[in-house]
């Protein structure tokens, strides 16, 4: 009988413990999921994808007992705002691949500045938001450069840079500085309409100029003759915008003879010293190894901006309560130590008190970076969004502007594919490149022809356009009495001094026909710095032949600089399409000319087609 009532007993407190926590919180079958985008940087190996597959597993729960789980999703800064702004205001997202979020976390919170002031009110409140972890943005360049200009004794800052790239004398002014470097100074720059650096650099800028804090400006400094004479002095330093991180990174593993000074955030810096970043080899994006050349970060003189990776909740139609309160609990999970610390050893400052000198942080001098760098720090999501809004859209009048010839294989092996996607992504490229620009088109098969001389951009869009749609493949590949044209083309039309003066080539074969050969148009040195005496670089070309008669295989082969005759200097970019495409050749054009060249698939053509047009 005695068992009986204990087993009745137990039975009872059995039934009454179903449906509950330890803490007395009702438990349910119900989940309530937290939708994350995040930012490339924080989805590096052992960060957000690894944080919430462990916070999934622990099994968080609401206060209703309603299980939490969070999915995060690699979305763009640049591409967040505008998707948040088009679910908001169309109903429409711009990329269908991901859910509603109930967080969003671009790498600086201007970008949802932009986005708020798009949907025209406060979707995302900034002042509410909470840091996960954060990164400040400085001058990347090597520590012998810098040791040159008397860094770290002195401070440097952009007024420096300028200045050395505006002395004729470049380099050659200081007696220990390389001649392997070349005479003048060259400045890496993202485009500030898709990159977060890129536009966090333009907003410190008019900050710069006026000597105010970015939150103290206002709609008339924008226009402020004397301020937008300053932006576009910095212009100055560029031979070409990079339209991404991974050109960046190129530019930094081709050597220093391609790139001395690079803006990047310090998280950046950390991985080329490590190795895993992706930069493009042989016209292929790749895994890189660690650089092998010592690289220091300078924080500018005039402000360093700081990149702040907000936790930002979003209030939309499709978010709940009860998601915003799971948001808060992940949020907490992330600032907690464990968390942070595999930030700081990601190469982040912490979005806690955690000190910096905690053995799982990265920022110091090891890895060419300060802890406490003594400058003001600039923060961009504090400027006025009008301002911010103005800011962005006066680029197209302070850029650099550029003056560009596509340069279109029509040859027979284009047919299909190849020559759809070539045709969709110079429309798109078109359409995509900055209004200043003059632009000019021209094809080639056994002949150059369908010549569009170059002009502005306006009088010339629809006209190649509409020429576009109408070309036939037909015959060979006379790739260097093209480039030569191009060349011509870009070189002598008129246009304000400093241009970026420019070809864009895409071609998915060899040459083989025309009148010139490579070694009319660019100098070559073989990799010990042999001058090559003759390279024709034709279809079954393998190998040159240096000044000593020497032979050098193709691929030791190493552009050295334009050698055909200009009044300006001319970038030759180049796009090898497809497998049979000479990447090599396009790698030395490239080489000897300081642009970038990229192979690709002929699925892939158009958008990288249109990616092109932002390096000008």
């Amino acid at each position: 009988m005695k068992i009986m009532n204990y087993l009745v007993v137990l039975m009872m407190i059995v039934t009454l413990g179903v449906g509950s926590t330890s803490c007395g919180t009702s438990v349910s079958n119900e989940t309530v999921t937290v939708v994350h985008w995040i930012n490339g940087h924080l989805m590096r190996p052992g960060l957000m994808k690894e944080m919430s597959a462990q916070f999934n597993q622990e099994i968080h729960r609401t206060k209703s007992g309603k299980k939490i789980q969070v999915e995060v999703y690699n979305h763009g800064s640049a591409e967040q705002s505008d998707d948040l702004a088009a679910r908001v205001t169309k109903g429409a997202p711009t990329e269908r691949k991901f859910p509603d979020p109930t967080i969003v976390t671009p790498s600086s919170a201007d970008w949802l500045v932009r986005a708020n002031e798009n949907i025209g009110h406060t979707v995302v409140d900034l002042k509410g938001s909470r840091s996960i972890a954060s990164a400040y943005i400085g001058i990347v360049t090597y520590q012998e450069m810098a040791e040159v200009l008397g860094w770290p004794q002195k401070q440097i800052g952009y007024a420096d840079i300028i200045a050395l790239r505006n002395d004729p004398q470049g380099w050659s002014k200081y007696p220990n500085a390389k001649a392997e470097w070349g005479q003048k100074p060259l400045f890496a720059f993202t485009d500030p309409i898709t990159s977060t650096t890129g536009r966090s650099v333009l907003f410190s800028l008019y900050a710069i100029a006026s000597g105010k804090a970015p939150e103290q400006l206002n709609l008339g400094d924008v226009t402020d003759p004397e301020i937008v004479a300053y932006v576009k002095q910095f212009q100055s330093l560029i031979d070409h915008y990079i339209i991404g991180t991974i050109p960046l990174n190129t530019k930094v593993y081709q050597g220093p003879r391609y790139g001395h000074f690079f803006l990047m955030p310090e998280d950046n810096l950390i991985h080329l010293y490590e190795g895993g970043e992706q930069a493009i080899f042989n016209g292929i994006a790749s895994v890189a190894p660690p650089i092998e050349e010592p690289m220091v970060m300078i924080y500018p003189k005039e402000g360093s901006m700081v990149r702040n990776n907000i936790a930002g909740l979003v209030q939309a139609s499709w978010v709940t309560t009860e998601q915003l309160e799971a948001a808060d609990i992940w949020i907490d999970f992330l600032l907690q130590d464990k968390q942070q610390r595999a930030f700081m050893n990601a190469g982040f400052r912490p979005g806690t008190d955690i000190s910096l000198t905690d053995a799982s942080s990265k920022i110091n001098s090891k890895f060419g970076l300060e802890v406490n760098p003594n400058v003001q720090l600039l923060t961009p999501e504090r400027i006025d969004p009008d301002v911010a809004m103005a800011i962005e859209n006066s680029w197209q009048d302070v850029k650099k502007p550029g003056i560009v010839t596509f340069v279109m294989d029509v040859s027979n092996s284009m047919y299909g594919t190849k020559l759809e996607q070539a045709k969709a992504g110079i429309v798109r490229a078109l359409d995509g490149m900055a209004k200043n620009n003059q632009v000019g088109f021209l094809t080639f098969s056994d002949t150059v022809g369908n010549v569009v001389p170059v002009k502005p951009l306006a009088q010339n869009r629809f006209l190649i356009a509409n020429l576009v749609q109408d070309i036939k493949v037909q015959g060979n590949t006379a790739l260097y009495d093209a480039i030569k044209t191009g060349i011509e083309m870009t070189d002598t039309v008129e246009g304000v001094d400093n241009a970026i003066r420019a070809i864009v080539v895409l071609t998915d074969g060899h040459a083989n026909k025309g009148e010139t050969q490579l070694d009319d148009l660019i100098q070559m040195v073989s990799r010990d710095e042999a001058n090559i005496r003759q390279f024709p670089g034709f279809q079954n070309d393998t190998m040159g032949w240096d000044d000593s008669g020497k032979q050098v295989l193709k691929q030791d082969i190493i552009g050295y600089k334009l050698i055909m005759p200009t009044q300006n200097p001319i970038q030759i970019f180049f796009i090898g399409i497809g497998g049979d495409a000479d990447i090599e050749v396009g790698r030395m054009l490239a080489q000897a000319t300081g642009a970038e060249f990229q192979g690709v698939t002929d699925e892939d053509l158009a958008q990288l087609l249109e990616e092109f047009s932002n390096y000008f």
